[in-house]
């Protein structure tokens, strides 16, 4: 079975780059209109119905596993790290309970390029007081820098990687920060790019052993979707920019939203009113459902323009926290 890559984006795919609207890229479908798009998510929909976030398919209409009810789904986890020592049922935390972001990080590589508006983000100058909201903005950063050294932008990972200190710090997880922000910093200046992606997943895995010890899993999740929301935005911009059908199926993951979906519904109610998580479930809902491909066919140009539009949304929505 092909691996699939779960991967978000936030633009419109075809004609839909910043400084391009209405332009149609060469070699491409006419662009779609909002219209257009909307009746493809509608068609989509039809095709499975969504229970609590898991996507129940048919039998005989896949020979895979259906993935459990808050199980990582494949690609999200990292099976060679399972170790009984780090499973710790009642805080919530185990390898199968926290993505892997460098594994979804990888799936980047086998991607055409990612285009320069897509490579560098604008980032909040002020830190939000919601701690959910530093979460998801980490895991932004993580993607950051491994989008940045993918591209070839090594003089973007200093201000990424102080970022990251300064994040670590608002959560309570400062000193474990500090010593990773300096490590990508060496690997970025001496072009170490394996170095770099060993580094983030070491970051990543000491923060979540911090957050459970400090009880907090909630954070850990929300770090790991902010990684894959930002990182599907790249990935869905590199399809489009160069587009291939069966590269753009491995976007078309359904257990990646679905799996989301359910751990935001698990959220600290407070924090999950502040971020609004009622109308970002609504939203992964809608991709889990836009993803599933019936009969293992390709999917067209048309059917990535409905996803990213349901991403936009979803980037805009996470992007906001009550007050």
């Amino acid at each position: 079975m092909k691996a699939h890559i779960i991967i978000a984006t936030a633009a419109v795919c075809l004609g839909g780059l910043p400084g391009a609207e209405g332009q149609q890229l060469e070699g491409e479908a006419p662009q779609t209109t909002q219209a257009e798009a909307g009746t493809a998510a509608d068609a989509s929909s039809e095709e499975i119905e969504v229970v609590d976030g898991t996507p129940e398919y048919d039998e005989g209409e896949t020979t895979e596993r259906v993935r459990k009810p808050g199980e990582v789904p494949a690609m999200f986890r990292d099976d060679s790290k399972l170790d009984d020592s780090m499973i710790n049922q009642e805080l919530g935390i185990n390898i199968y309970t926290a993505p892997s972001i460098s594994k979804i990080f990888n799936q980047l590589d086998d991607l055409p390029a990612i285009p320069e508006e897509y490579v560098l983000r604008k980032r909040p100058e002020e830190l939000s007081t919601e701690p959910g909201q530093l979460a998801l903005e980490m895991g932004y950063l993580m993607a950051d820098g491994f989008i940045a050294v993918r591209s070839g932008h090594m003089n973007d990972i200093k201000p990424i990687a102080l970022e990251l200190a300064r994040f670590g710090k608002a959560l309570g997880v400062g000193e474990r920060m500090n010593a990773h922000s300096a490590s990508l910093l060496e690997n970025a200046e001496k072009g170490q790019i394996e170095d770099f992606k060993k580094n983030l997943a070491s970051t990543q895995e000491d923060v979540n052993a911090e957050l459970v010890s400090l009880r907090d899993p909630d954070l850990a999740h929300l770090i790991a979707l902010g990684g894959w929301i930002r990182a599907l935005q790249a990935a869905t911009a590199a399809i489009c920019s160069k587009f291939d059908a069966k590269q753009a199926a491995t976007v078309f993951y359904p257990d990646g939203p679905a799996y989301f979906s359910e751990i935001l519904g698990g959220l600290n109610p407070q924090t999950a009113e502040k971020m609004q998580v009622g109308r970002m479930i609504t939203l992964l809902d809608e991709l889990t459902k836009a993803m599933r491909l019936p009969n293992s066919s390709l999917p067209s140009p048309e059917q990535v323009v409905t996803l990213r539009g349901i991403l936009q949304k979803l980037t805009d929505i996470s992007a906001r926290v009550e007050k």
